[in-house]
């Protein structure tokens, strides 16, 4: 490659002055290149001997210092040390620090095309080459040094070379045989700064050269207070304006073209690589697959409540969270979101054919294919599925074959039956003799056939392929070793935010009962109904706390009152609020934890449960409250319910019960988990966000294209009536109209 001589125009500005020799120094083959320092006649006495004793002291590197008799400004001073060389050369402020091999790699860019007259480099201040965000002064990333944020560019640089209409003078390559065509900057009309480069590369243009970013180089620029506007000195700010002046009646179509960049961001791609690439700069990256996901989601189910306590502990932690769930208002479209330190936003959303063919999916092509670009694209470190419903089983043969650690946590019945919940009718079906598998599936899913068998055979084979298998309760894995006899199964309870409400005065005249939660079938909605209407007990006042669908549980009357939603946290208060005196969980199916039951706790108050799942469980554990059989009537509970309201002597040693219990706080669970995610590899330092993004831009071209081959005749028909002249008689006369 050739020589170039690297010029940096000095004018004051000590300390920066020296970073930026120091950094050319070390990151520079000066036997190979000559660095030229060249002192604008500096205010500063100290500049010139600063200038020349590094000279003195790198006598084996070809430095040059050159001192102007008066003071030239900054064209004058560049115009000189480019008459001055003979080669290639790099124009550099003297407020930059250079990176590793940048000099070869920006030439590098210079010689890959012969058209190519001025290449400049990424930075963080040069308005069209600024990275992470456009035209504006962004501040180094706070996770890396200089030279960590230039090998993480380099490396993650597609070397696409982009044209723009003009260069940045920040940091400028210009070919010697381009100038001897050109001539120098034009000093006369651009002598005091501002412009000169622009009105270069712009010439280059009517030469037929090209202008080019160099997408693998960072430089940093500090820039200086002067060129922010808010700071700008109005002689400062007149200048420029009569430089734009200048460049718009000289180069009008450049100056255009230039706008039209500005608004319209070519290089968008390059900044959100980079964009994303800081946010997972030395992050362990967790991809996680749930059934339903939204960004507000303080009344949704427990699933997501404690993924997303998982999540807030991994931003602590420096570890990034990848969601990818089902658009519930838009299958099958996929949402994929993420969460790190400062960033929590949806990047992505994709449309599949997942439920396309077939009702019970085990794979799917397309669906496939987006796993595949998530994990390669952002180099997955751990794969965490919290759901498969909706999804499919590929994600698991994907991270096998890329030798990454895999958890799934049960969170329901949905492996040992793709019904979910295992709701016969409206209630658990190991406790319906009259039960009918192939008719419950058909019901549900439209199948033909009895698949269970087969789908507890595919489950198995699935769940064996994870490296852990975690459920929230005893009771859950129970269940799950009686149909899966050696899976190793652990049991990690889910932690929760420990808050103590106020206690309030007990005044009520009633023996208070409540039902808790969003009331659908499963979780005891026709048990609320029939107890309301079998209640004729003047003591006895039911309430509901949670939203519910049924127009019966809507509307409040005497004996019963619906209080509407409430937000995570805020039931314990609520409960104490309202003089409840028992807590009524009448889900008919063996719920795996509920975080509901956990707030009723915290409220102190006792609860009355069916004797199944994790919650009949912990109620009889914990002695916190009765247990009842699951197949009692609404008229069996309602008079339990009075039984427990005037055994007065049983219910305070409940209430007493509370002074011993101790609560799993949610730290206790975010370490355990912080710990499993360390078992993964380090997470690779550079991702491929451009493979994420073509495939994002493939996947709105397809789904076009779908939409057009369905609707496009429709499309066509109308664009062939628009040019009809009976359309456009009508147009005209319905322009008319809207005159009068």
């Amino acid at each position: 490659m050739k020589s170039v001589d690297i010029i940096v125009p000095v004018y004051n500005a000590y300390e920066f002055t020296e970073e930026c020799i120091k950094s050319v120094i070390r990151n520079t083959d000066l036997n190979k290149h000559t660095l030229i320092l060249i002192n604008d006649k500096s205010p500063d006495e100290k500049i010139f001997p600063m200038l020349k004793k590094y000279q003195e002291e790198n006598t084996d590197k070809n430095i040059e210092v050159l001192d102007n008799e008066e003071n030239l400004g900054f064209v004058g001073t560049v115009n000189k040390g480019m008459s001055y060389s003979k080669n290639d050369v790099i124009l550099l402020n003297s407020d930059t620090e250079v990176t590793k091999n940048w000099v070869e790699k920006i030439q590098k860019c210079a010689y890959s095309n012969k058209y190519i007259a001025t290449v400049t480099p990424l930075t963080n201040n040069g308005t069209i080459c600024s990275v992470p965000n456009f035209g504006i002064d962004n501040e180094l990333p706070k996770n890396m040094t200089l030279e960590e944020y230039a090998e993480m560019i380099e490396k993650s640089s597609k070397n696409r070379y982009p044209q723009l209409t003009t260069g940045n003078g920040f940091c400028m390559y210009i070919k010697r045989e381009v100038i001897k065509e050109l001539g120098i900057f034009d000093a006369e009309t651009f002598g005091k700064g501002y412009g000169e480069e622009n009105d270069f590369c712009y010439r280059a243009l009517d030469h037929g050269y090209i202008n080019v970013l160099c997408d693998n180089t960072f430089i940093y620029h500090k820039g200086t207070q002067s060129f922010k506007k808010e700071n700008m000195t109005a002689t400062r700010a007149a200048l420029i304006e009569e430089h734009m002046g200048f460049l718009r009646k000289k180069h009008p179509i450049y100056v255009q073209k230039t706008d039209n960049f500005i608004a319209n961001n070519p290089i968008r791609d390059i900044q959100e690589n980079i964009n994303i690439n800081i946010k997972l700069y030395g992050k362990k990256r967790i991809l996680y697959l749930v059934n339903e996901w939204e960004e507000n989601m303080e009344m949704t189910g427990g699933t997501s409540l404690h993924i997303k306590d998982i999540i807030k502990s991994n931003m602590k932690n420096n570890i990034a969270s990848f969601v990818i769930a089902p658009d519930k208002y838009d299958l099958p479209r996929f949402k994929l979101y993420l969460y790190t330190d400062e960033y929590a936003k949806e990047i992505a959303n994709y449309k599949t054919d997942i439920q396309h063919y077939g009702q019970i999916v085990y794979t799917n092509n397309s669906y496939k294919e987006m796993l595949q670009n998530i994990f390669d694209s952002f180099s997955i470190d751990v794969l965490h599925v919290h759901h498969f419903l909706f999804q499919t089983f590929d994600a698991i043969e994907i991270a096998k074959k890329r030798k990454i650690f895999s958890i799934i946590t049960l969170h329901d019945l949905y492996m040992i039956c793709p019904s979910i919940n295992m709701i016969y009718k409206d209630k658990y079906c190991e406790y319906d003799k009259t039960k009918d598998c192939a008719k419950c599936l058909n019901i549900r899913y439209g199948v033909n056939s009895n698949i269970l068998t087969n789908w507890q055979t595919r489950c198995k084979q699935v769940l064996k392929e994870f490296d852990k298998i975690i459920v929230p309760s005893e009771n859950t894995k129970k269940l799950f070793d009686k149909v899966y006899k050696d899976l190793p199964i652990e049991v990690v309870e889910h932690g929760v935010i420990i808050s103590k409400p106020s206690e309030s005065a007990r005044i009520s005249k009633y023996f208070n009962i409540a039902f808790v939660g969003s009331m659908a079938i499963h979780k005891g909605s026709n048990i609320l109904k029939e107890l309301i209407k079998v209640n004729k007990k003047s003591n006895i006042k039911i309430h509901l706390f949670g939203k519910s669908e049924d127009r019966e549980l809507a509307r409040s009357h005497s004996s019963y009152i619906n209080h509407g939603k409430y937000t995570r946290g805020e039931l314990p208060q609520l409960l104490i609020k309202n003089d409840i005196d028992l807590v009524c969980i009448f889900a008919t199916w063996p719920e795996t934890y509920s975080y509901t039951l956990t707030e009723c706790y915290m409220a102190q108050i006792p609860v009355i449960t069916f004797n199944i799942g994790a919650v009949g469980d912990r109620v009889k554990k914990d002695g916190l409250g009765w247990t009842i059989d699951i197949n009692s009537s609404a008229a069996d509970i309602l008079n339990k319910i009075e039984e427990i309201s005037k055994n007065r002597e049983e219910y305070r040693e409940k209430k007493n019960n509370y002074e011993k219990y101790e609560f799993k706080p949610i730290e206790e669970m975010q370490e355990y988990y912080n710990k499993l995610y360390e078992n993964a590899d380090t997470s690779k330092e550079v991702i491929d966000v451009y493979q994420f993004m073509d495939y994002r831009r493939k996947s709105k071209e397809q789904e076009f294209n779908q939409y057009r081959a369905l609707y496009g005749h429709v499309v066509h028909r109308y664009e062939t009536m628009r040019r009809t002249k009976i359309w456009k008689v009508a147009k005209k006369l319905k322009g008319k109209l809207r005159g009068r």
